[in-house]
């Protein structure tokens, strides 16, 4: 599953839980997503250890900034649920 695809499915559980419709929502859902994330996240860093470019490692950044944002609201999801 993408990364684009993850955030789109929290951003789902986030729009369910503030309609009241949070108990459709499993915990194991979450913590697959913030799973998927964490291993994106470990990818992302070795990538960008050996990037020598300067716009890739910018575009690397901006990824994991993306990603880390994403696990923050994926664990406060799954504090709420």
């Amino acid at each position: 599953m993408g990364l684009r695809n993850i955030v789109k499915r929290l951003d789902k559980y986030q729009q369910r839980l503030d309609e009241g419709k949070a108990e459709k929502i499993k915990a194991h859902h979450v913590e697959k997503a913030i799973e998927k994330l964490a291993a994106k996240e470990v990818e992302l860093t070795e990538e960008l250890g050996s990037a020598e470019k300067p716009e890739k490692r910018a575009r690397l950044e901006e990824k994991l900034s993306t990603i880390r944002a994403q696990i923050e609201k994926a664990r406060w999801l799954s504090q709420e649920i």
